[in-house]
């Protein structure tokens, strides 16, 4: 025959207590490796952007332009710009012990954000229109067009450091 303690009152909300603390604390380390997987992968989603765009201007440095190639740059960065507000889920911000340079504004005012993020894939759609006919003077500049709405972004929804 085992001996099962009989716990008092005290003892089983001492015991509940501990175990809610263990579990939230397992919940809380689980959100903050979520997050931590988001955040990376929201970077390396600019990362792709930032290496496709300058793919896409060391083209413009050439004599003959590699159509495929431009066409390729175009259809990726469309592709990354329609996913853009998807990266950004509610509570994917800083303040959870995940490192991240998005601003507080994306969430506090996401209409503007989905406002810069439609204008982003408005000039994506028109470079990869302008690839497609192989447009250079229009490809030139919706790439500058689409760097404008890159930066326009910056400049409201990052964060800056001290240094800024």
């Amino acid at each position: 025959m085992r001996f099962i303690p009989i716990l008092n009152s005290t003892d089983r909300i001492r015991v509940f207590l501990v175990s809610a603390a263990m579990l939230l604390g397992a919940v809380g380390s689980a959100r903050a490796a979520g997050l931590a997987q988001i955040v990376h992968a929201r970077q390396e989603h600019f990362r792709m952007i930032g290496r496709t765009a300058k793919s896409l201007r060391d083209q413009f440095g050439r004599s003959h332009l590699n159509w495929t190639a431009i066409g390729s740059d175009a259809q990726t960065l469309e592709r990354l710009a329609s996913a853009l507000p998807s990266w950004f889920p509610p509570g994917s911000g800083q303040g959870h012990g995940v490192k991240t340079r998005a601003s507080a504004a994306i969430w506090k005012n996401p209409q503007a954000f989905a406002q810069a993020a439609h204008v982003l894939l408005m000039r994506a759609q028109s470079l990869n229109q302008a690839a497609a006919r192989h447009d250079r003077r229009a490809l030139m500049f919706d790439a500058r067009a689409l760097g404008h709405a890159c930066g326009s972004c910056h400049s409201r929804f990052r964060a800056h450091g001290s240094w800024w």
